[in-house]
């Protein structure tokens, strides 16, 4: 295909590869956010599109919103840009082409390439030596420029900074808050001054009465401001901790269901809870060290005018304790994140100790929960441990000069007052003392705010990390939304889970007509489950084409597709709340009538209306006042609700009591009227009046037919079925007898 596209370029007169240049630059941007179009580009940056270059490139790039970078890398360093991907590759004659992928590891070393100019063509894998023949070692990596306003970056300290300059008019009160409050710290210094020059030298009581209330109408505005800065600083932070808060929620329920299937919830907990160090920072560290240092503005050129040699031994000192600080930050960091993992791994155990409490209960584990517990607890408080000698060390060695900025400057201007020849040296000494004090807090703090900022940091690593994985729906609710009827058709899907050695399905092929009801039916891990999934788009990265009424399930609006699905699983969740609104959990709206009906079909209406306040019963968390077969059918009525046009049953009776799943069975015929239903169930028996029977065998499609028609010619279907219903036969005569 590549040749193709090369012949296709040199057959023109244009600059080389300008077209594959364009193209790159439109596929990634694209995976970036940014929408563009080789029309929209040209016309824009007003040029033809036959003469772009890479320098060109460049410059339209960073037009649109992307920031470029040309570099010449090796293996290595192609390796370590992985959250860059995808880049442009430039081949030996110049080629571009997208490097999408990179892998190295002990089994293989690999290189997927995609042509710019056929995105939707297959990507091209490579292995390492290959590639290596070809590439020149060229790249050209983009990064999203994200404005001050785009609450739509990565998160990070820049979306930080955004929300809380999204509140300009708030920032500038405050900061004029802290300068005036600056100045008016000043006050009491000169009104010191003011004492010992003109009231005590002159013993001049009008002056010490004009003196007494402009100090006590300073104190009064310095209360006032005082009292709007901390208000004004009250109301940036909440705004800044709901926007993180409901931001961070948000982005986490959008990701992939992967990432909830591969990462304890524990440690999505803990990340998600390290928004209240962020908050703490903002509120506590910085934006306090920031207000309380705008006072150096004032304070250190007064104190340049009193002593410029005592003022230089206090920056110096400063100087001293923030090298010292940032001299230990990596050490520090590295400690500090070790002991967040060992705590996140203690919350994790904790939580999943606590979720599978009835587990351990019967299994009588408390003894070795407790012990694995005691073992997480003791490695924590190890690691918390080093990080507190180490953090010990550095304030231990920062003391020592923080008194010599105090005690020694006192010895130091002493020293200077009584070897001048001025008394008001003396005078002035004390002033300086005074202001010595004000200025040595923030600037302490100012050091100090280094090491909080890596704490600060590292909790905003470990939200990102949660966080800025892309999101499971990028078109956020856009795509098809027409009425769905039911059709649907599996073509060709190979779909392989994340970590696995072979697919669990193989090019699987059915079609499902509107209305009709598909059984399921094959071994454990052929592939059951994973059809259904796929249906349901929790993963979109397989082969093939599955399509609903003709469209592919990819270019519907999610949300809608989901919508129009109703999903019964195995083990299902119930929400604390009353039995009502768990069944209309789906559709809030919906009226009395119709949850009495939705209840009726899942045959959950007999026994709720025996609960003691029926569909106003509330449920305890795990719903654990409602049977295993009680709670399955509350979920079939939830399901039921929307009407929904597909509908799904993965072994929803196999937690039903027989008399529970022969209510639901002789409903189901109710149940899927007007709509596609697909049944996945290990029970032969609840798929015989099924239109067709979709028997799986290692993730290959081995039959599909009716129910007699595979017994005749499906081995597999026609063994588990006589496994499940073995002919009558007659009962033998038990051997052992009760003695009377």
């Amino acid at each position: 295909m590549f040749q193709d596209h090369k012949k296709r370029i040199n057959d023109l007169n244009e600059e080389p590869h300008s077209s594959a240049l364009l193209s790159s630059l439109v596929v990634i941007a694209r995976s970036h956010g940014l929408h563009l179009t080789t029309a929209k580009i040209c016309k824009d940056n007003n040029f033809d599109a036959s003469k772009i270059n890479k320098q060109k490139l460049k410059e339209c790039a960073n037009k649109s919103g992307l920031k470029s970078k040309h570099l010449t890398l090796s293996w290595s360093g192609l390796q370590k840009i992985e959250r860059s991907l995808p880049v442009i590759v430039f081949l030996g004659d110049g080629t571009p082409l997208l490097l999408r992928k990179v892998l190295s590891n002990s089994t293989a070393e690999q290189v997927q390439l995609q042509n710019p100019d056929d995105p939707d063509d297959i990507y091209l894998t490579l292995d390492r030596v290959k590639f290596e023949e070809i590439w020149a070692g060229e790249i050209m990596l983009f990064r999203r420029e994200y404005g001050v306003k785009d609450e739509s970056q990565p998160f990070g300290m820049g979306l930080i900074a955004t929300l809380m300059f999204r509140d300009r008019n708030i920032i500038r009160d405050i900061t004029l808050s802290a300068l005036f409050l600056s100045l008016l710290t000043l006050v009491p210094i000169l009104f010191f001054r003011l004492m010992t020059d003109r009231v005590l030298m002159h013993h001049a009581l009008s002056t010490f009465i004009v003196l007494s209330i402009a100090l006590g109408i300073c104190i009064i505005f310095e209360t006032l401001f005082s009292f709007v800065r901390r208000a004004l600083m009250n109301v940036l932070i909440t705004r800044i901790d709901v926007k993180l808060s409901t931001l961070v929620f948000e982005r986490v329920l959008r990701q992939p269901v992967d990432l909830f299937e591969r990462t304890p919830v524990g440690l999505i907990a803990r990340n998600m809870s390290e928004i209240s160090k962020i908050r703490a920072f903002l509120s506590n560290q910085l934006l306090g060290t920031l207000l309380d240092g705008i006072c150096l503005v004032v304070f250190i050129p007064v104190m340049f005018m009193l002593s410029p040699v005592l003022t230089g031994i206090v920056l110096s000192c400063c100087v001293v304790i923030a090298l010292w600080t940032m001299a230990m930050l990596p050490v520090f960091a590295k400690r500090s994140s070790e002991a967040i993992a060992a705590d996140g791994l203690q919350r994790s155990f904790l939580i999943q100790t606590l979720q599978g409490i009835r587990t351990i209960k019967s299994l009588a584990l408390e003894s070795r929960q407790i012990y694995q517990y005691e073992s997480y607890v003791a490695k924590t408080a190890k690691l918390r441990m080093k990080e507190g000698n180490l953090a010990n060390l550095i304030q231990s060695t920062i003391l020592p000069i923080e008194r010599f900025m105090v005690s020694g400057t006192m010895a130091i201007g002493v020293y200077l007052a009584m070897t001048a020849t001025d008394p008001s040296n003396v005078a002035e000494l004390f002033v300086f003392l005074l202001l010595s004090q004000r200025v040595v807090g923030p600037m302490r703090q100012m050091a100090q705010l280094v090491e909080q900022y890596e704490e600060a940091k590292s909790s905003v690593q470990l939200v990102s990390s949660l966080v800025n994985n892309p999101a499971e729906d990028q078109k956020h609710g856009q795509g098809v939304r027409s009425q769905i009827q039911g059709q649907i058709e599996f073509a060709d899907v190979t779909f392989k889970y994340p970590g696995a050695t072979s697919p669990t399905l193989k090019n699987a092929k059915f079609v499902l007509q509107a209305g009709q009801t598909l059984g399921v039916m094959g071994r454990s891990g052929s592939g059951k489950t994973t059809i259904t999934r796929l249906l349901q788009r929790l993963h979109n990265d397989f082969d093939g084409m599955i399509k609903i009424d003709g469209i592919d399930i990819r270019e519907y609006a999610l949300d809608h597709l989901r919508s129009s699905l109703g999903v019964v699983l195995q083990d299902n969740f119930l929400f604390a709340g009353s039995v009502r609104d768990n069944i209309t959990a789906a559709k809030v709206s919906a009226t009395f009538e119709e949850v009495v009906r939705a209840s009726r079909l899942a045959g959950a209406e007999e026994f709720i209306e025996r609960l003691p306040q029926g569909y106003d019963t509330l449920l305890n968390e795990g719903s654990t006042n409602l049977s295993g077969g009680q709670r399955q059918r509350i979920a079939i009525a939830r399901a039921l609700i929307t009407d929904p046009r597909i509908l799904i049953l993965d072994e929803a009776t196999s937690a039903l009591d027989p008399d529970s799943e022969a209510i639901v069975n002789e409903n189901l015929q109710k149940i899927a009227a007007n709509r596609s239903v697909i049944v996945i169930s290990h029970r032969l028996s609840s798929l015989v009046s099924s239109d067709a029977i979709l028997v799986l065998e290692k993730g290959h499609v081995e039959d599909v037919g009716r129910h007699t028609e595979l017994l005749n010619r499906c081995d597999i279907y026609r063994e588990l079925w006589n496994r499940q219903n073995p002919p009558t036969t007659t009962l033998q005569e038990p051997r052992l007898r009760l003695v009377n």
